[in-house]
């Protein structure tokens, strides 16, 4: 009898799991096969980027065990944490993070390169010492350290020319270890049961590849997943909101956007931009309900998200209907084409929303629904020439966590300068962002920068959806949130996770920059297009990174 009351009083495997908050196996869809998930071979997989490989700083603990700045913060000197290894065994040290750092400043890269202008050099001082030596003081240098994945040197060092990665699978130092690579079906990764942080709370990750929103949705109803690694519209969390599925809310900083082509006419004109910019009401267009209802942000207080504390203090864009049409009446501009990707039902309802503002102002405007690598060639992140007179883009999440980076959209040598956006008085203020280390100085400075952006408008922002992540909490529930990747990060299946009651589900909002920031959920290399809601637009190719790397 009292062996039967002490089985009855065990908890069963499944149910002590639940009240440990871990799993054995959480299964996460992906739309594509996306490649071997190094930081050179993915092209949206960030956060599966990061299951993989560690950056310096992304959470607590972090690589880093002491910072010490000198030479008026020009001198960076790290003291990292020992004993960390590789997955192949071999010991992460100072020469890695240094390898790392001078590798992705030798070969382009469009997502890390641009945050590493700063660094004049990086040198290994002992095992576990790593130098930055600044060309200036750099206020937003954490964000590289949050950012950038270490790479283990002696995998790397030696690769022939053209080849832009190891072979075989990806060997990192973090949580995960990608242990299986079925091409066009599916990975699997593994916990690092050494990881420096502890075990992993999830034993074994399946990421099938569906490339259909709603052939995922129906995965998730029928307990085929346990859960959607991108936000959901409100009809569909409607269609999900039942006692089984729980959502995870919370601030994206992943913003849509339209994006002029100011190469030719009509748009290489600052008026033209201007009258359409002020045809576009903000509000009309986030409260539509495909793009999110009353959750979505209208992007009135410009590039960055109204949450980021670089964002404007008030607001600086306008609706002025009448405005625009007497503009648009004297431009008599001809039609103009608005593209839009044709896999994502909120950018294509965007692109929709556009065209019905500016035929409201009385100009002719036309939607191009495009298939991603058609609308990455017109807008020439294919490398092509830009052919395109608006299309709906995106804004990186990086930008809202740490100013600096609008470098690399608006800059005249940014790698993300899709428009074709030249102002010196723009690169005079990115410098000045960059380097000054005084508070309220590097804040006016920004604001300035929106204030430029917003008058020569080679973008419109246009509204910033909310983040809303559908799962089963009876599989897992240690989901924590962040405004740049959602729910899937490192840190939701790490121990250290500091939990938040944002949300109804688990809500943990991380700092900036410990997660990585993109995008995005987002992709990899900028705003790369998953082919489900909410995702953001295509940026890069694998083809391209090898085409950029050759040039260098």
């Amino acid at each position: 009898m009292l062996a039967l009351l002490s089985s009855l009083a065990m908890p069963t495997p499944q149910a002590q799991a639940q009240a440990d908050n871990t799993a054995r196996e959480l299964r996460i869809p992906f739309p594509q096969d996306d490649g071997t998930l190094t930081p050179y071979t993915f092209e949206n997989g960030y956060s599966l980027v990061t299951l993989v490989y560690d950056t310096l700083a992304d959470g607590t603990p972090s690589l880093i065990r002491s910072l010490r700045k000198a030479d008026a913060g020009k001198r960076i000197t790290i003291r990292m944490r020992t004993g960390v290894r590789w997955h192949d065994g071999r010991p992460l040290t100072a020469d890695d993070v240094a390898f790392t750092f001078d590798y992705f400043a030798r070969r382009f890269h469009p997502r890390f390169t641009p945050q590493l202008e700063a660094i004049e050099r990086v040198q290994a001082l002992g095992p576990d010492t790593v130098q930055f030596t600044l060309r200036h003081a750099s206020p937003g240098f954490g964000q590289p350290l949050g950012d950038v994945p270490i790479l283990p040197r002696h995998l790397w060092q030696d690769l022939p020319a053209g080849q832009i990665a190891p072979d075989g699978l990806p060997v990192g130092s973090g949580p995960y270890r990608l242990v299986e690579h079925r091409r066009g079906e599916r990975y699997r990764f593994r916990a690092n049961r050494d990881y420096f942080r502890g075990p992993p709370k999830v034993g074994t990750i399946e990421v099938p590849f569906i490339g259909d929103f709603e052939e995922t949705v129906r995965a998730l109803e029928s307990r085929k997943v346990d859960m959607i690694p991108v936000t959901l519209p409100e009809r569909t969390q409607d269609r999900l909101r039942q006692s089984v599925f729980k959502t995870d809310f919370g601030p994206l900083y992943t913003g849509t956007t339209l994006m002029f082509n100011l190469r030719r006419p009509p748009f290489d004109q600052p008026e033209a931009r201007r009258a359409v910019a002020s045809a576009l009401d903000l509000q009309r267009i986030a409260r539509t309900e495909i793009i999110g209802g009353a959750d979505a942000k209208p992007a009135s207080l410009g590039y960055l998200h109204p949450a980021s504390r670089w964002a404007a203090p008030s607001p600086l864009r306008r609706f002025d209907e009448d405005r625009a049409r007497s503009r648009l009446a004297a431009l008599d501009l001809p039609r103009i084409r608005v593209m839009a990707p044709d896999n994502d039902p909120v950018r294509l309802e965007a692109g929709r929303q556009v065209v019905l503002a500016l035929e409201r102002a009385g100009a002719g405007a036309v939607l191009e629904e495009l298939p991603p690598d058609r609308l990455a060639a017109a807008i020439g992140q294919d490398g092509s020439e830009p052919s395109f007179d608006a299309a709906i883009g995106a804004s990186p999440a990086l930008a809202s966590s740490e100013p600096d980076f609008l470098r690399a959209v608006f800059g005249e040598r940014g790698p993300l300068n899709y428009s074709g956006y030249r102002s010196a008085k723009f690169d005079k203020l990115a410098a000045r962002v960059a380097s000054e280390t005084n508070p309220d100085k590097r804040r006016r400075a920004v604001l300035a920068e929106l204030e430029l952006l917003d008058r020569d408008a080679p973008v419109v922002p246009l509204f910033f959806q909310e983040g809303a992540y559908v799962y089963r909490p009876q599989v897992y529930d240690g989901w924590a949130f962040s405004p740049s990747t959602g729910i899937l990060n490192k840190q939701s299946f790490l121990r250290s996770t500091v939990k938040s009651a944002r949300g109804s589900g688990s809500g943990a909002i991380l700092p900036a920059g410990s997660e990585g920031a993109g995008g995005g959920g987002i992709g990899v290399l900028g705003f790369v297009a998953l082919g489900m809601v909410g995702v953001v637009l295509v940026i890069l190719t694998l083809g391209l990174i090898a085409r950029l790397l050759a040039r260098r």
